[in-house]
């Protein structure tokens, strides 16, 4: 009888679980300009933001994209106490990228991507915490940015008149 029961259960379940779709596909990861683009940063030069567009890019000189970056970051104290301290600081960070055909000497895409976040700092000195959490704010950020260029970006070569 324990054997009919454990069967039954054991059927169910796996009869259940056949309509599982994975979310994470490899099909969906691939970026045809990795190592394949030489990655020109203008104007500011942000260590985080230009360290990880080289780990989605690479470091190619001898691709067939060209990519130009230029970083911008604006900060603004949201919330700040009456002896200046801020309590809320929003941050935008701003990014121009314009992707070249090497071949072709062709424009093929451009696009402005934004990105927000926000951070409560701990106001009484040097919180470790603190810090630690602008930084992983802060890179997400930057992730989210270059991933929402890199979604956007065209699959095809076509110059931009």
């Amino acid at each position: 009888m324990i054997k009919a029961i454990f069967l039954t259960i054991f059927f169910f379940g796996l009869v259940s679980c056949g309509s599982v779709e994975f979310v994470l596909n490899e099909n969906d990861l691939e970026n045809k300009y990795k190592n394949n683009t030489l990655v020109i940063l203008l104007g500011k030069n942000e260590e985080k933001f230009s360290q990880e567009l080289f780990s989605y890019f690479g470091s190619q000189n001898n691709g067939d994209y060209i990519l130009k970056a230029s970083f911008s970051e604006k900060k603004e104290n949201r919330l700040v106490k009456t002896n200046q301290v801020a309590e809320k600081i929003d941050y935008e960070l701003t990014v121009n990228y314009q992707l070249y055909y090497k071949n072709n000497d062709c424009n093929i895409f451009n696009k402005k991507v934004l990105t927000k976040f926000s951070y409560v700092p701990k106001s009484f000195g040097y919180n470790f915490g603190s810090s630690r959490s602008l930084d992983k704010l802060y890179n997400s950020s930057i992730r989210k940015n270059i991933n929402n260029f890199i979604k956007s970006a065209p699959k095809s070569v076509a110059c931009i008149q």
